[in-house]
């Protein structure tokens, strides 16, 4: 269904120019055996074959003096016959050529292989459709809207429906048989329920023209097709191949697909096979292959999986193979300090993995699940899934119990608590954390330990308890080797803030300083930015406010630039960079800060906290500017906020409401500040940022 018929079909017409002896179309899909080829080419000449003698012989020497292109189409269901019959012509009519469509490859000399893509779903400079006009160029739709608009004549593509149509052939990979069959459908279905039926593709795409094979009126019976031309091992390998849902290593297929008679050796064969015939596509992905299903394809034979009875057995090696290789990727990490690779993964695997720890706490492998995500890690945050993140892991630990081994356990809360901190829910992020240094004490695992106490002294120090935060991050370091890289990496980040905390501002600099530089070396982006922000953040309480501005600015857009995606740092960075702009009284570039930040992020959940400190520092432009009333506000709203998540200002927010404060306390009166702080406390985050965001909108009247 990719356009080999049609493509072959063009080429023979374009070389159609009345010399030599012309253009000529074979047609193999009707033969049942390679015995009938010889007689289906000279029936396509025009040519009777002697009725003695080797037919292919006597075809090639009839032929052997012509000057013309065979076009032999759907040679895979007879490629040995196709092959031997068009080597023989090849060798003995050196002025005839050959064009042949197949699934696979021929194998004969001098071949030269083109494997035709499927039809553009995006060009690479388009992204995500949000017009008709940028939906048209693209060859995929522009072949919805030609077939849908010959069916119905009342379709038509707008800027309301183009996002869906290009949703609909990107779920087609673009095959233009499968667009032709369910743009067909416009006749019943609109774009948005055609859509919401593409999980039943193989009963909706359907009814296909008349006038092509029957294996190409149907979007099953071409899959058909070429499923039935597979001998019992590939389609072995082919169903159990259904269970990856973005494509595979041959590592993964080998722990996956292997078994008693489908062995490592065999497996690769049967691979490489699945390749050739074009029902598995492999692609470059650095220095290794990956391989991956067309869509429609996965789905088919995901169906074969599950009418064999093996969708349980290979689920439950789709999920071990996953956790060994992210246990497998942390391990190395922990021990180099190296986190790339890690982060790198889970944005390879994010949708296997989803699949597998779904999978997984449905079917009664809840510590199988469990140890993956423990594996995970804050690795949700490179990919801006903080929140799955933590839910999953919530919901991991109400399934455990109390039964499952104490390290595990500890790990979860840790790292729940790691996201809840990050989230500004400070007093929860104390509590989770707490039980993890309980449950890593009782586990006897030094680095489960030590992790749980640093993670402890992290919600702590934000919560302003100092001396606490400073006693569990003492204990967390007593327990570090040297062989933990990664681990002491982490708790001199930790120490860096905690100095800071304290007052010696320039023992934090020099430690984040010489942090970003260890990160860097070690190609930690994400760890580079964390890195930079701090530091920004210590030369302001520095009074080097320019310097850690123009540090705040380089390292946000580096993050837009980074092929990680950073939005948890990014609301954080942003957040400090407009306090930074406010203590310098650069007022203007802090209200555009502020309001992209509000616009892009204000109203997520997942960014409660530093939304709340962003709220704040604009509440200050908002008094230096005159509106005093929306100013007291918004700032009580954020304190309130703050004071429900339990987290306590650091340096700049803390300069921040000391100003402000003073501010109001000057330009109001108390019976008249009180009565707006109420107001500001009763309206919701929501009603919140629409208050800053209307400010932002109306020009400053100055003070």
């Amino acid at each position: 269904g990719i356009g080999k018929t049609r493509t072959s079909l063009q080429v023979a017409a374009n070389l159609l120019d009345g010399s030599g002896n012309g253009v000529w179309f074979v047609e193999l899909a009707p033969l049942a055996s390679n015995e009938y080829i010889p007689a289906a080419v000279a029936q396509a000449l025009g040519l009777s074959l002697p009725p003695l003698g080797d037919s292919v012989e006597n075809l090639v020497k009839m032929i052997k003096s012509w000057d013309a292109l065979l076009v032999f189409d759907n040679c895979e269901h007879l490629i040995e016959g196709a092959a031997r019959f068009i080597s023989a012509v090849i060798r003995g009519c050196p002025k005839i050529s050959v064009l042949a469509s197949s699934r696979q490859a021929l194998g004969v000399a001098g071949e030269m292989t083109f494997r035709l893509p499927s039809l553009a779903v995006d060009d690479g400079t388009v992204g995500v459709v949000t017009s008709a006009r940028e939906a048209a160029i693209l060859p995929a739709i522009a072949l919805f809207v030609e077939r849908a608009t010959a069916t119905n004549d009342s379709f038509s593509l707008t800027d309301e429906n183009a996002s869906t149509v290009a949703e609909i052939c990107r779920r087609l990979d673009g095959i233009p048989l499968a667009i032709e069959l369910a743009a067909a459908r416009v006749k019943m279905l609109s774009p948005r329920q055609l859509h919401d039926r593409l999980d039943e593709r193989f009963r909706v795409l359907t009814g296909g023209s008349r006038d092509v094979l029957p294996r190409q009126q149907t979007l099953r019976a071409l899959i058909d097709w070429s499923h039935d031309l597979l001998d019992d091992r590939e389609r072995m390998l082919f169903r159990r191949l259904g269970i990856f849902v973005n494509g595979f290593t041959l590592e993964a297929a080998t722990a996956v697909g292997t078994s008693d008679v489908l062995d490592e050796l065999d497996l690769f064969d049967v691979l490489a096979s699945l390749v050739d015939k074009s029902l598995v596509l492999a692609e470059p992905a650095g220095d290794t292959l990956r391989y991956r299903m067309l869509e429609s394809t996965r789905a088919y034979a995901r169906e074969k999986l599950d009418a064999a009875a093996e969708s349980h057995e290979r689920a439950l090696g789709h999920l071990r193979y996953l956790r060994d290789r992210f246990v497998d990727e942390r391990k190395r990490s922990d021990r180099t300090g190296r986190v790339e690779s890690c982060e790198r993964l889970i944005a390879i695997e994010l949708e296997d993995l989803r699949a597998a720890l779904d999978w997984g706490t449905a079917n009664g492998e809840a510590i199988l699940a469990s140890e993956l995500l423990a594996a995970v890690r804050r690795d949700w945050r490179t990919v801006a899934l903080s929140g799955e993140g933590y839910e999953r892991i919530g919901h991991a630990i109400d399934l455990l119990g109390d039964g499952a081994a104490a390290s595990l356990r500890s790990s979860l809360f840790t790292w729940k608590g790691r996201f809840a901190s990050d989230f500004g829910r400070i007093t929860e992020a104390c509590d989770l954390t707490s039980e993890g240094v309980r449950l890593g004490r009782a586990s006897g695992d030094r680095i489960t330990l030590a992790f749980a106490l640093d993670e402890q002294s992290t919600g702590l120090r934000r919560a302003g308890r100092v001396d606490d935060a400073a006693d569990a991050l003492a204990d967390a370091e007593a327990m570090i080797s040297s062989e933990d890289r990664w681990l002491a990496l982490v708790v001199l980040n930790d120490k860096a803030a905690l100095v800071g905390i304290r007052g010696d501002y320039e023992s934090a600099v020099h430690l984040c300083q010489e942090l970003r530089d260890k990160h860097r070396a070690l190609g930690n982006w994400s760890d580079v930015v964390v890195s930079g922000l701090n530091l920004a953040e210590w030369e302001h309480a520095l009074g080097k406010t320019e310097r850690a501005v123009v540090i705040a600015q380089e390292t946000l857009a580096d993050m837009k630039s980074a092929p990680t995606r950073f939005e948890q740092w990014y609301v954080g960075g942003a957040c400090n960079l407009v306090g930074y702009l406010v203590a310098l009284d650069r007022l203007a570039e802090a209200r555009a800060t502020a309001r992209e930040l509000l616009l892009r992020h204000g109203s997520d959940a997942t960014h409660i906290g530093h939304i709340s400190f962003a709220l704040e520092h604009l509440a200050l432009v908002l008094a230096l500017e005159g509106d005093h009333a929306r100013a007291v506000q918004v700032a009580a709203h954020a304190d309130a906020a703050l004071r429900d998540l339990g987290y306590e200002r650091e340096f700049t927010e803390k300069a921040t409401r000391t100003r402000l404060d003073a501010l109001l306390a000057e330009r109001l009166q108390s019976d008249q500040r009180e009565s707006l702080e109420t107001r500001g406390v009763a309206i919701t985050r929501e009603e919140a940022v629409a208050l800053a965001l209307a400010a932002l909108e109306e020009p400053p009247d100055g003070v």
